[in-house]
């Protein structure tokens, strides 16, 4: 009877460490993250909560972001509300995002992937971009564009013109 229960009791153990969740290494409430280069700033990020884990860093309750361009006071505001940073070069990003450059152009979607390093995004998903000089894109299949949204390729496109 005492071997039954020792074999019961590591197969338990084996079962709860097969199904255990990844603990995050650090958890910060309430963050704001000023990021310098050489004095200037370059970024600004506020998030309710952050949370690292061993290879990304989560942004669960969403974040507010400010990539200031180099050598202007200029800068494009991304905001959504869930996003996951793999090693801060590529991101996904999910629900109620606005994306806004310093032209005063925006994009608003449900889903982006942005991959820093190349200074790219893109998604399948429905995007509308609204331009500063009134005219209105709709995505209906995703879109490609630089992070700064001054170069966007569009998938299955209809919108509406300004006529001047």
């Amino acid at each position: 009877m005492f071997s039954f229960l020792s074999c019961t009791r590591k197969e338990i153990f084996f079962k709860f460490k097969k199904n255990k969740k990844e603990i995050p290494k650090r958890i910060f409430i309430r963050i704001s993250i000023l990021y310098k280069e050489n004095g200037i700033v370059r970024s600004f990020i506020y998030s309710p909560i952050m949370k690292e884990y061993s290879i990304y860093t989560l942004f669960p309750n969403g974040l507010k972001l400010f990539l200031y361009e180099k050598k202007t006071n200029k800068y494009t505001y991304l905001s959504a509300n869930w996003v996951k940073s793999i090693e801060r070069i590529f991101y996904h990003i999910k629900g109620n995002i606005i994306i806004m450059n310093s032209n005063g152009d925006f994009l608003k979607t449900e889903e982006i992937f942005w991959n820093k390093k190349y200074k790219k995004i893109f998604n399948n998903k429905y995007t509308i971009i609204y331009c500063s000089d009134g005219t209105v894109l709709k995505a209906m299949n995703g879109m490609e564009a630089t992070d700064d949204l001054k170069k966007i390729k569009l998938k299955n496109i209809s919108g509406i013109l300004p006529i001047q």
